[in-house]
């Protein structure tokens, strides 16, 4: 195996602090897959979206000593859940969810691999305090060159850690759905859920095969905007959103 996968107690990670005791009635949403910190650039525009963010989801971030800055200066409290080390530098590298307000609790679920190299991929759960009660938000990163079994596992994964909750909740990150039965299949759970899915203007989402890979679905929020824009410090597009509590 290329890499290697954590312990059970060495999953979820935390960086950086809360500066605020709940969110505000309205926020605002990132969601972006930063395609594990290549790019040359990424660290200014990492910063940016962090600056105008209460709340931001991230896939593929990589976790390294020089990076540490990135997460503990932007306000934003950090919570990892970690699919796997890199090869040369056994850094990290998982998915992330931020927030100014304080962690109630996580959790994850890391039910597929990735085929050949046998990495999880993983769906993490947070939720939040807000000025009109907790908040749950669902962070994933899609299994992808798969067929069909493995992605509908992973959506049921999504599902059942949002089982039981009745309150406000978002499900957000890169879905992999390259093909249509990949895109059917995610809308029937979104669909089972009460989910509505959230529309962009501009939607620069990026594509593969020419659909979309990033989606935001919400339960209990108002949309009041909602935009993807072009960036170059990943290859994937950020999504960005003003949401309300309803």
């Amino acid at each position: 195996m290329f890499y290697k996968k954590p312990g059970k107690g060495h999953i979820l990670l935390s960086k950086g602090q809360a500066q605020k005791e709940f969110l505000d009635k309205r926020f605002s949403l990132c969601v972006w897959n930063l395609h594990k910190c290549k790019a040359r650039s990424w660290k200014e525009a990492f910063a940016h979206y962090c600056q105008q963010s209460d709340l931001f989801l991230t896939q593929e971030i990589m976790f390294l000593p020089e990076k540490e800055n990135c997460f503990a200066d932007c306000g934003l409290e950090w919570t990892a859940a970690v699919s796997f080390f890199s090869f040369l530098r056994r850094a990290p590298i998982g998915i992330a969810t931020g927030c100014r307000a304080p962690l109630i609790h996580a959790d994850y679920r890391a039910n597929v691999f990735e085929p050949f190299v046998q990495t999880p991929k993983m769906t993490l759960s947070t939720l939040y305090p807000t000025a009109k009660g907790p908040l749950l938000v669902i962070n994933l990163h899609a299994i992808n060159f798969t067929g069909l079994k493995p992605f509908n596992l992973h959506m049921a994964a999504a599902a059942e850690l949002l089982h039981g909750f009745d309150g406000p909740a978002l499900v957000a990150g890169d879905f992999n759905v390259w093909s249509q039965k990949r895109l059917n299949a995610m809308r029937r759970t979104a669909q089972t859920l009460h989910l509505q899915e959230i529309a962009f203007t501009p939607d620069n989402r990026s594509r593969f095969f020419g659909k979309r890979l990033d989606f935001l679905f919400t339960r209990g929020l108002k949309v009041i905007q909602a935009q993807a824009e072009v960036s170059h410090a990943s290859d994937h597009n950020p999504l960005t959103a003003v949401l309300e509590l309803e």
